[in-house]
């Protein structure tokens, strides 16, 4: 496995990767928030298409469960030379998801439970594979980030709070090396 890639290879993949710095281990900044009627969070970006909801129906007290779906993007999956190891973890719950050995068109899916109300939460994401662009091979290494919190008790309101179209609260990126 080469340590660094030919520019032309750098060049070929800047149209497929997500530019951006390091993802934090724990976000400061923008978070969406799950509340009724607005329970689900999507987003999609050129690396993938990431998911995640919260029952509308959860009682005043309970803590709630977040379940999470990502798919690797189109133009991602092309280059990929191999299967991927995924894991997935929590900056604040107990919470580890790990996938080894499955094909890069996999939808990834998993739950996080026990989430409280109006508390904090950054979750994250990391999928490895090899890949070949124009005959180099590489080893991909695609990560993904989500903010978030879950409002408090239940309220049927004509708007919810959450962050705008575009906004930080999820972020990916694909470095090959």
């Amino acid at each position: 496995m080469r340590r660094s890639l030919s520019s032309a290879l750098v060049t070929t993949l800047a149209a497929v990767v997500l530019a951006g710095a390091a993802i934090p281990a724990e976000a400061a900044g923008p978070r969406h928030t799950f509340a009724s009627p607005s329970p689900s969070y999507k987003r999609t970006d050129s690396n993938g298409t990431f998911t995640a909801q919260v029952s509308a129906r959860w009682m005043a007290n309970d803590a709630v469960t977040m379940p999470w779906f990502f798919t690797v993007a189109p133009k991602i999956r092309a280059i990929a030379a191999g299967r991927m190891t995924c894991k997935a973890g929590h900056m604040q719950l107990p919470y580890s998801d790990h996938h080894a050995n499955i094909a890069v068109t996999y939808t990834w899916h998993s739950s996080v439970p026990r989430n409280a109300r109006n508390k904090n939460y950054d979750m994250w994401g990391h999928c490895a594979f090899p890949v070949n662009v124009g005959g180099k091979t590489g080893m991909a290494n695609l990560r993904f980030s989500f903010a978030y919190r879950v409002s408090g008790p239940a309220q049927r309101s004509a708007v919810a709070p959450q962050a705008e179209e575009g906004g930080t609260e999820y972020h990916s990126e694909l470095t090959i090396s």
